[in-house]
C-alpha cells in the first residue's frame, strides 16, 4: 500500500511538471471544460462515516498522548481517531509528555529522545501564534497568481484561512478561490529516528470561487504536513480537496502544494511549486513561486 502510494503521488507531481510547461491557465480551463460541457457529471463522491462521539471514552488508546492499557474499545480504526482527537485537550499522568512543563525550555527535555509534544517558542514556524505568508506564483507568460494566507493558533487548536486571485492576461479572465478551515495541529519529535520536528494538520472548512470560471462554494479538506530539521530550514506539503462548478460540470479539485523556507525566527523567504488537479481534464494553473513568511 505504501509502496502504491509513492508512485501515485510522484505520478501526480511528474505530470504536473510536464503540464506547467504547456501554461495551462484559465483560458486553457475554460476552453476545456466547454469541450467536455455536454459530458455527464461525475457521481459525488461516497459520504464519509466519521466515528461516534462516543468512542473517546471508550478508547483504549486513553484519554491522553500515550496509548494505555485499556482494552475497552470496539475496533482499533474507531480508537485510534478517538485517540487523536482527545490527545490535545487531556494527558495521562504516567505519559512520558507529561513530564513536560511550561517552565521547561526547547522542544523537549534532553533524557527523553521519543515521541513528544514540542514546546513552541516565539518566532518558530512550527505551530505558530501567528503566521502570515505572501507569495507570488509564475504560470506562464499569460498567466500568474497573487497568494496570501493567515494562520491563528493555540498550541493544537488553529485556524487557517487563504486566498488566491489567478489572472489571465491574455483570456481577459481572473478567478479567486478562498479557503477557511479549522484546525487540529500536532507536534511531533524523535530524535532517535530524525532530527527537528514535524507538524502535522488536520484541517476541515470551506472553499469558495469568485470569477469569470466559477461562481461556486464547496465543503473543504486539508492536510498540511511540515518538517523543521533546524530552526533556518522548513520543508512543507499542503494538500487540500474541494469542489467547483465550472458551466455545470462538478470538479474535483485537488490543490497541492510544496515549499521550502530558508531564514531565522520571525521572518523567513520562501519557494515552492503549486498545482491543481481537476479530476478528468488534468492540471492548471501549475507553477513556480516565490514569497516571504512572518511568524511569532
Amino acid at each position: 500500500m505504501a509502496r502504491t502510494q509513492y508512485r501515485f503521488w510522484m505520478s501526480t507531481l511528474a505530470v504536473s511538471l510536464a503540464c506547467s510547461a504547456m501554461g495551462a491557465g484559465l483560458g486553457d480551463l475554460k476552453k476545456k471544460t466547454e469541450e467536455n460541457a455536454e459530458e455527464k457529471p461525475s457521481d459525488p463522491p461516497p459520504k464519509v462515516a466519521y466515528a461516534a462521539s462516543s468512542d473517546v471514552a471508550t478508547s483504549p488508546f486513553g484519554s491522553g498522548t500515550y496509548p494505555s492499557h485499556n482494552n475497552s474499545g470496539s475496533g482499533f480504526m474507531s480508537d485510534f481517531w478517538s485517540w487523536v482527537v482527545a490527545a490535545p485537550f487531556a494527558y495521562r499522568a504516567d505519559d512520558p509528555a507529561a513530564a513536560m512543563t511550561p517552565e521547561k525550555e526547547g522542544w523537549a527535555t534532553e533524557e527523553y529522545g521519543g515521541l513528544m509534544w514540542p514546546k513552541h517558542n516565539k518566532g518558530q514556524a512550527g505551530l505558530p501564534y501567528v503566521r502570515a505568508d505572501l507569495n507570488w506564483q509564475y504560470i506562464d507568460g499569460d498567466n500568474d497568481a497573487l497568494d496570501a494566507r493567515l494562520e491563528l493558533g493555540y498550541k493544537v487548536l488553529g485556524f487557517q484561512a487563504r486566498t488566491t486571485k489567478y489572472d489571465d492576461s491574455l483570456a481577459g479572465l481572473t478567478q479567486r478561490v478562498n479557503q477557511f478551515y479549522g484546525m487540529l495541529r500536532y507536534g511531533l519529535q524523535y530524535r532517535d529516528l530524525f532530527p527537528g520536528v514535524v507538524e502535522l494538520a488536520f484541517g476541515l472548512g470551506v472553499a469558495t470561487q469568485n470569477g469569470d470560471i466559477s461562481d461556486d462554494s464547496s465543503p473543504a479538506l486539508t492536510f498540511p504536513v511540515k518538517y523543521f530539521p533546524t530552526d533556518w530550514l522548513g520543508i512543507e506539503f499542503r494538500p487540500a480537496w474541494y469542489e467547483a462548478d465550472i458551466a455545470g460540470i462538478v470538479y474535483n479539485i485537488g490543490d497541492y502544494d510544496l515549499s521550502a523556507s530558508f531564514g531565522s525566527r520571525f521572518i523567513q523567504l520562501r519557494a515552492g511549486y503549486r498545482w491543481l488537479w481537476y479530476n478528468s481534464i488534468g492540471s492548471f494553473n501549475d507553477g513556480p513561486y516565490a514569497g516571504v513568511s512572518l511568524s511569532y
